[in-house]
């Protein structure tokens, strides 16, 4: 039978249907497969970055109060001998023996064959050198601790100045002076407002912060609460001498009352299972419960043990659950 040219075609096209629409479903089921190997590429990254996994690490955790407060230390003015031009022996912030020769003032004298005559300025105890001078060493002397009233010292002027090597000095006049650094320092303090030394606590032990270098400490005994019956003020000495307050009168600190060290996390990554503590962690790629021991919170933070460094902890539990699968990208 003759068939025409047009129904050819048609029988043609029926052939061909039936693999276009394999290969559309093929396509199809490639494309499903990439868009949920992308959504559970991007869903990991999502839960991964809310979850916060990070490797756990090592650092300081503490508690402080802020404070300002005032330096009494043993110090002895020492004047100049004659008025002249000083020349240092010894210089800023080294030791010296008592009786020892520190400087000598330099004075013109036309009996001398050098048309010059030497004075030697020695020192009155044994200590630290310092040509910083503010006129209130005599006053913030520990003969005075008692009877020091923080209100009335700090409405005298004082007039700090540095003398230098080769200044001209007058007769009388204090150009230097010894630091006995083997006695402690004492410190008149005030905590600031709106904080608070607890009252509870029995602690005499501190830490000292101050200064510009990261970690620098020193340890201090606190001495009296409400000293002298003013509320906030208390009276500090520290352990040991540190060379850093040689120059300041007044200085700002933290007051830390708590300092603990080791593997440091969030409080809020604490998890609690059948009354005890521990952490989420990633062990191949789930999420597991492990069991720690706190040793300190401070600034919503805490210090953890049982664990070992190459722990990758989850810090906001809220997103994941136990035996939760999650990868790391």
């Amino acid at each position: 039978m003759k068939v025409s040219k047009n129904e050819a075609e048609i029988r043609v096209r029926v052939r061909r249907k039936p693999r276009g629409i394999l290969q559309k479903i093929l396509l199809a089921t490639i494309g499903i497969y990439i868009f949920f190997l992308a959504y559970e590429f991007v869903s990991d990254m999502v839960i991964a970055r809310l979850a916060g996994v990070e490797q756990i690490r090592q650092g300081v955790i503490q508690t402080s109060v802020k404070a300002s407060g005032v330096i009494v230390r043993n110090e002895r003015v020492v004047p100049a001998p004659r008025t002249g031009r000083l020349k240092v022996l010894v210089p800023e912030g080294q030791r010296v023996r008592v009786g020892e020769t520190v400087a000598k003032v330099v004075v013109p004298s036309l009996d001398s064959k050098t048309g010059e005559t030497l004075f030697n300025i020695t020192a009155p105890q044994a200590g630290i050198v310092s040509y910083y001078l503010d006129g209130l060493e005599e006053l913030y002397s520990p003969k005075n601790l008692k009877e020091l009233d923080l209100n009335k010292v700090e409405t005298i002027k004082s007039e700090p100045r540095q003398v230098l090597p080769g200044s001209e000095v007058e007769e009388g006049r204090p150009v230097l002076k010894i630091i006995n650094n083997l006695e402690p320092i004492h410190i008149i303090a005030e905590i600031a407002d709106g904080q608070k030394l607890s009252e509870k606590s029995e602690k005499k032990a501190f830490l000292l912060s101050f200064g510009s270098a990261e970690g620098k400490t020193s340890a201090a005994h606190l001495l009296a609460r409400n000293f002298r019956g003013k509320a906030n003020q208390i009276l500090l000495r520290l352990a040991d001498y540190n060379e850093s307050l040689a120059t300041p009168r007044r200085f700002d600190f933290d007051l830390i009352t708590e300092r603990f060290a080791g593997y440091v996390v969030p409080a809020k990554a604490i998890v609690r299972k059948e009354g005890k503590d521990g952490i989420y962690i990633v062990y191949k790629e789930r999420v597991r419960w492990k069991k720690v021991d706190i040793s300190g919170m401070a600034e919503e933070k805490v210090v953890i043990s049982g664990v070992t460094p190459d722990i990758k902890v989850i810090l906001n539990p809220e997103y994941v659950k136990e035996g939760y699968p999650i990868k790391i990208p």
